[in-house]
Order: structure tokens, then sequence, then C-alpha cells
């Protein structure tokens, strides 16, 4: 593998893991999960709203993980890339039904497309 391709692969996963693991554990353990924008009125729904976080601190992990040893990880880095890919179809389909969402919204969609995109067309060589 080339540096190049190493140093891409990386800098995405380090950022993917890093910006998932953090705010997905701490929105896990907040006392009060949510804020002003999202109602959790029920047991239930704080109960979704922190498994939802903690699937998404595992996602970070696998992508950490895969840093670990990056020549074995190819078919981590595709499910990560596939996990991306379903992510930002989910978006597009919200922006679709929904509207179109805020500025941040439309920068994360375009981070989880160059995610997907990388992960899935240049993962490691097998």
């Amino acid at each position: 593998m080339i540096l190049l391709h190493k140093l891409v692969l990386y800098g995405l996963l380090l950022f993917l893991g890093i910006t998932l693991v953090y705010p997905g554990l701490m929105e896990l353990f907040k006392v009060q999960p949510g804020g002003p924008d999202i109602a959790l009125n029920t047991t239930d729904a704080r109960n979704q709203f922190r498994a939802l976080h903690g699937m998404m601190a595992g996602v970070g992990v696998l992508a950490l993980w895969a840093c670990l040893n990056l020549e074995q990880s190819h078919d981590l880095v595709l499910g990560l890339g596939m996990i991306m890919a379903i992510l930002a179809l989910a978006r597009g389909y919200s922006m679709i039904v929904d509207g179109v969402p805020g500025m941040m919204s439309l920068l994360y969609f375009a981070t989880e497309l160059i995610l997907a995109s990388v992960f899935l067309f240049w993962p490691p060589p097998q």
C-alpha cells in the first residue's frame, strides 16, 4: 500500500473514530440525554436515544480498531463504508421528505458521502 493511501485511510478512520466515540459516550452517560431541540419525554425514548449513541460509539471503536492493523482491515473498512453509505442515504431521503436542513446537517451529509466513497472504493488491499 502506498504512503498516500495509508495516510488518507488512517486520517479518515481516526477522524471517524474520534468524532463518534467521544460524543457517543458523552451522550450515553449524560444524566439528562438530549437537548433543547430533542424531546425525550418517556423512558423508552431516553433508552432508545442512549442505545443509538452507544451504537454510534461502537462504530467509532471499530474505526479506531481498523487503525491497529490497517493492512488486515479490508473487510472492516468496507463495512464502515457501507454504514456511512446507508447513513448518507438516510440523510438524503430525509432531505427529500422532510426538507433541506441547516448547514451543519449538510456538512455531515457531505462528510458521510466522502467517507463512504473512500472506504468503499479505496479500501486497504486484501
